[in-house]
């Protein structure tokens, strides 16, 4: 390959894994030689590999050359959809194409979504449809009875329909033939049970619900010039509804920027900043946290007009700006920034005006030799065998290129948790420089290196409680033979072609890394994107579960959740992992159907013996769990016969941490919450590798971020931070939850209530056919009369304030539990509907059947009757419209009000049109009801009648059963809604044992109190 260095590339996976943090990829040194086109005519290679498979993280394989087999690993293989950076070109072979690649394998067919209301409600449609089609064939057969004992023995019964000379629709002689063709008139008749102007209005609404979406200034972001963007209305209730979000961490969670903050050299702790998880804490217990305060005390008074270094935010005037030489321990501290200057993989770039960048594998590397290079040890130049580093001299204030021979790298791997390098000092000396995690560090220091080791783990433990990202630095001198005789070994074992080759490098490298001195530790911040701890904190609080799945290692998967408070301190971890001895070891046998039986029976025990962790939910515990889980495992905890067991354990813990996860993983577990639980998902992420997940869960929402717009194309809702997701959830998808259940209820009710009237009227005119309504009073009910108050209630109306909804999140649980859009919630408006219908129907019957109703002795006949029952009906549903409404706008009142005055209007303009177009409805207002009193007392009683058993329903449930909502509302009234002390009590009382708060920020500070409490309990017993 030919690049920076002949045997070695830059790639970045940002499409496959979202990291954005450059991954060097190198040719076996055996063809270092194959460099020019030239010397590729006379090559013969044989290349054997494993099947197609979709696992980014492994390859197994072999290339023959020259009748030698050397072994191929994934640090060989460049795959498809990662981009080659400060690489002019390479050589290579293409082992597989199309769909055998594994993004391809990873690849999912992207799901036509509908919300789960929508699918509910096509069932209440079929239910409609099923009543329908009963009460006409009831209707029909009892017509078709009546119509055969019309005309027997001469005598007419129901005259008026003239049995004797009538059509088939009516003859007596073909009774069966007048059922049938009465089912097709009441079928006709009765279709304004089925609300076909519901599906029209609800795709206005929900247009307008998602123009509010976009314009809610709340959620734009200013920096990016990106505002929350709902690419499809389909799923605006939805985001009421949501039970699990599964998130992307790098870009989603983070800015994918580390920043080093901290450090502890000689046992001192040094840096003064405030990490975002510290000054979370702090806000949440009501205390002031200055940057300037921190770490014993020290504080720097001056202003700080220093330009911000991206990956450097450190502070600390005892050892920035060349102060570290008056300190005690300034040799260590020498030796520190030395080792982090020296002991990395960076590729350093000089642009035309001398300034040096980095491109590093990982973020954090990049913040180390940023690091160093601020505090004077700047990494300037690699070679593959030479490190140069320029250092500035404090006490004469000059700058010094010192020269270091590069000898052997020792390379990071997650079984090992270090990385070393060996290196020549100028003066001649050989260094063994080390950093690594604390686990496997300490066990390596030698008995004179430990000065320093119980200061460091306590400096540890407090950067971990601070949610930092933590590594041991430690270091060793070399005599000459010692080297030499490590190197024999190495270079043994590198050239060997055995299957235990990677166990033999492995072995040599522990056998130099020993007796180590311990120089301290750093901590750098994975710098969360702003506000994420309290947006997980206050969803959280919300009962919405939060899962991660990551393509990043373990390690650093858990340290983010520390930082974002999914992870806390007390909280027991379960652990699923194949990187076990006995495992690892079987893998190098490569025995495929061995390897992969112990493995699944493996992870199979670990989640049994996870299961038996967890105390029953009969069983009241304070404790929390947290289930973390790697890729490997993950293959086979998502087969057929393991994944209902995996499900169970994940639900029961509080947090669900996947890593090393592959695209294709993302979407199989975002698909088994979502199958399994019958519950809503939301997918956050914003790389290609998160669209599966995205495609797969009820909503996607892609984050327009640094990893390009594949998530965003793919998404349902761009945002542009994952913060938003908080309002976007609790406030807007509270509202549009409850505007639409409610809305869909409403509309239910008043077609039930206009339907069952003309079956009523149906059954009282012995199903003759005749309707009780003009043919213009049935069209322009649903479009004219009541379909803009109810447009109006799933646009604006507001249980309570969005500034309510952020404090009480425990509100959000109605939407999570359906309980607005329940059947026996939509039951129970039907139910009304058919009350008021029948009370109307009665109550009008009642007062025009049989005594005058005008001055002059006229009785109603049946053009009257029906303008007075489509009259009540029109007031009643409007009213009940305006008894629904909580939140009442100027538009609101024009819609509800205006459609009762709009109906009037109607039928003094329509009843003056000609009787050959106006028909039943000529004059009828004007000469008929509206001279009488009685249409006026009659239309005042039915409209409060009808009107009284919902109010006094509605009152008695909000005084004796109140739902959640009610009680903000009453405490609003009182004023006292947006108290804290208030809010608390009622979040409290109204919380369930099952619903405590297990993550987030409120419950690591909880748990830090019930652990403070429980010290004081036991200190006083004592």
């Amino acid at each position: 390959m030919e690049g920076h260095q002949s045997w070695r590339c830059n790639k970045e996976t940002m499409n496959l894994d979202g990291e954005t943090n450059l991954k060097i990829k190198q040719a076996l040194e055996v063809t270092l030689d194959l460099n020019e086109d030239i010397k590729f005519r006379e090559v013969r290679q044989t290349i054997k590999c494993e099947d197609p498979n979709a696992n980014l993280y492994s390859f197994v394989g072999s290339m023959e050359w020259k009748g030698q087999q050397y072994p191929l690993s994934p640090l060989q293989l460049l795959l498809r959809d990662s981009k080659l950076r400060n690489t002019d070109y390479i050589y290579g072979a293409v082992i597989f194409t199309g769909h055998d690649t594994k993004v391809m394998q990873n690849a999912t067919d992207p799901p036509s979504k509908r919300s789960k209301i929508e699918k509910k409600m096509d069932k209440i449609i079929y239910i409609l449809m099923s009543s329908l089609l009963m009460i006409a064939l009831l209707g029909s057969f009892f017509f078709g009875i009546w119509t055969k004992e019309d005309l027997r023995d001469g005598k007419l019964k129901r005259w008026y329909l003239r049995p004797d000379a009538s059509t088939i629709f009516y003859d007596p002689k073909r009774a069966a033939v007048a059922s049938f063709f009465h089912l097709l008139t009441a079928l006709m008749l009765y279709s304004y049970f089925i609300p076909i102007s519901l599906y029209i209005s609800i795709e206005m609404v929900k247009l307008l619900q998602a123009l509010f979406i976009n314009q809610d200034i709340e959620m734009y972001h200013e920096e990016s010039d990106k505002p929350t963007h709902a690419r499809t209305s389909n799923l605006n209730e939805e985001l009421g509804m949501v039970d699990t979000i599964l998130s992307d961490k790098t870009g989603t969670l983070t800015c994918n920027m580390m920043e080093f903050i901290k450090c502890s050299i000689a046992g001192t702790a040094y840096g003064q900043g405030v990490t975002e998880v510290e000054r979370a804490m702090a806000m949440r217990k009501g205390a002031r946290l200055d940057d300037d305060i921190e770490n014993g005390g020290h504080k720097d008074n001056k202003i700080d007009d220093s330009p911000h270094v991206k990956g450097f935010n450190f502070k600390d005037p005892r050892i920035m700006d060349g102060n570290w030489i008056h300190e005690p321990n300034r040799d260590m501290i020498r030796d520190f920034f030395r080792l982090l200057a020296i002991c990395h993989t960076c590729i350093a770039e000089t642009d035309e005006n001398g300034k040096v960048s980095y491109e590093a594998e990982s973020p954090d590397e990049a913040a180390f030799v940023i690091a160093a290079r601020e505090l004077g040890f700047e990494f300037y130049k690699r070679s593959p065998s030479t490190i140069i580093v320029r250092e500035w001299d404090p006490s004469q204030n000059v700058v010094e290129k010192r020269k270091y021979e590069l000898l052997n790298i020792l390379e990071f791997s997650s079984s090992r948790k270090r990385m070393s390098v060996i290196v020549k000092e100028p003066e001649g000396r050989i260094l063994l420089l080390s950093k690594g995690a604390d686990s496997v560090m300490f066990r390596r220091l030698a008995p004179n290196g430990r000065k320093i080791e119980e200061a460091t783990r306590r400096h540890i433990n407090e950067y971990s409680d601070s949610g930092l990202r933590t590594l041991v630095l430690a270091y060793r001198v070399l005599d000459d033979k010692e080297y030499k005789e490590f190197n024999e070994k190495l270079n043994a074992a590198k050239t060997s072609v055995s299957a235990d080759r990677d166990e033999k490098i492995e072995q040599a490298a522990d056998s130099i890394e020993t007796d180590l001195i311990l120089l301290g530790a750093t901590a750098v911040e994975d710098k969360l994107q702003k506000g994420v701890p309290e947006c997980i904190d206050k969803l959280a609080q919300a009962g919405i579960k939060i899962w991660v799945l990551t393509g990043d290692k373990m390690e650093t998967a858990i340290n983010i959740g520390f930082a974002c408070s999914l992870l806390r301190q007390g909280m027991t971890q379960i652990i699923i992992t194949l990187e076990q001895s006995d495992i690892i070891a079987m893998e190098k046998t490569g025995d495929k159907f061995a390897i992969a039986k112990a493995s699944k029976q493996r992870v199979m025990d670990q989640i049994e013996v996870g299961i038996k962790q967890i105390p029953p939910s009969t069983k009241v515990s304070t404790e929390s769990f947290a289930l973390i889980i790697d890729g490997k495992s993950l293959t086979y905890a998502l087969e057929d016969d393991v994944k209902l067991k995996f499900l169970d354990l994940a639900i029961k813990c509080a947090s669900v941490i996947c890593c090393r996860s592959s695209p294709k993983q993302k979407a199989l577990v975002t698909r088994l919450v979502k199958q399994v639980t019958h519950k809503v998902t939301l997918a956050i992420g914003d790389g290609a590798n998160d669209v599966g997940m995205l495609q797969e869960a009820d909503i996607g929402v892609g984050i327009s971020g640094a990893e390009g717009m594949q998530a965003v194309m793919a998404s349902d809702v761009a945002v542009a931070q994952f913060r938003f997701l908080e309002r976007l959830l609790l406030v807007h998808g509270h509202w549009c939850y409850r505007r639409i259940s409610v809305m869909i209820c409403y509309f239910f009710y008043k077609n039930v209530t206009f339907g069952v009237t003309i079956f009523l009227y149906e059954a009282f005119a012995s199903f003759s056919g005749k309707p009780a309504y003009n043919d213009w009073f049935l069209s322009l009910y649903n479009v004219f009369f009541t379909s803009l108050p109810v447009i109006a209630l799933g646009v604006f109306d507001q249980d309570v304030s969005a500034r309510l909804c952020i404090q009480y999140p425990q509100l959000y649980q109605e939407g999570v539990q359906n309980v607005l859009f329940s059947w026996r919630r939509i039951i129970g408006w039907m139910l009304n509907g058919v009350m008021n219908a029948v009370l109307i129907f009665f109550f009008c019957i009642t007062a025009f059947e049989d005594q005058a109703f005008r001055q002059d002795g006229q009785v109603a006949g049946l053009d009257a009757l029906g303008v007075v029952m489509y009259t009540c009906i029109v007031w009643v549903v409007n009213c009940q419209m305006a008894l629904s409404v909580n939140y009442f706008t100027i538009i609101q009142h024009i819609f509800i009000w205006g459609s009762i005055t709009f109906w009037y209007l109607f039928l003094l303009v329509y009843g003056a049109i000609n009787p050959r177009f106006s028909t039943t409805a000529y004059m009828v207002f004007i000469e008929q009801l509206a001279p009488a009193l009685s249409f006026w007392l009659v239309t005042l009683f039915v409209v409060m009648a009808t009107l009284v058993p919902y109010f006094s329903y509605a009152a008695i449930q909000i005084r004796f059963f109140p739902m959640f909502h009610n009680k903000i509302q009453w405490k609003r009234y009182l004023g006292k809604a947006e108290d804290p002390e208030v809010a608390r009590q009622l979040s409290s009382r109204h919380r369930t044992s099952s619903q405590q708060r297990m993550v987030g920020i409120s419950a690591r500070r909880d748990g830090k109190a019930m652990q403070i409490t429980m010290e004081t309990e036991l200190e006083v017993r004592e």
